[in-house]
C-alpha cells in the first residue's frame, strides 16, 4: 500500500490522520446558534478561497491561529490576511 503525502495545506476534514480533531471542531460549528451560523453557501465560497491560501497549515490559519473550518462557519467573521481574502 502506498503512504499518501502528508498534507500541510488542507482542512481538517481533509485529513484521515485529524479525524478526531475534525469531529471536534464539526461538533463546536453545529452548537453555533443559527443566528451566529453563516449560511452554507458563504462557508464553502470562504473554505474555498481557504483552500488556495498560502497561510493555510494543518487546517488552521498561520496568521491567526483559528481552525478556518471553525472560523469560516461564523457569520460576521473575517479573513485575518490584508487585504481580507473573504
Amino acid at each position: 500500500m502506498l503512504n499518501k503525502p502528508f498534507c500541510r495545506r488542507c482542512l481538517l476534514a481533509d485529513m484521515p490522520d485529524q479525524a478526531a480533531l475534525a469531529r471536534s471542531v464539526r461538533e463546536l460549528i453545529d452548537l453555533l446558534p443559527d443566528a451566529q451560523r453563516a449560511p452554507e453557501e458563504i462557508r464553502q465560497a470562504r473554505l474555498a478561497r481557504c483552500r488556495a491560501c498560502e497561510h493555510l497549515l494543518d487546517g488552521g490559519c498561520a496568521l491567526c491561529g483559528c481552525y478556518v473550518e471553525l472560523r469560516a462557519a461564523k457569520r460576521g467573521m473575517g479573513c485575518p490576511d490584508v487585504p481580507a481574502r473573504w
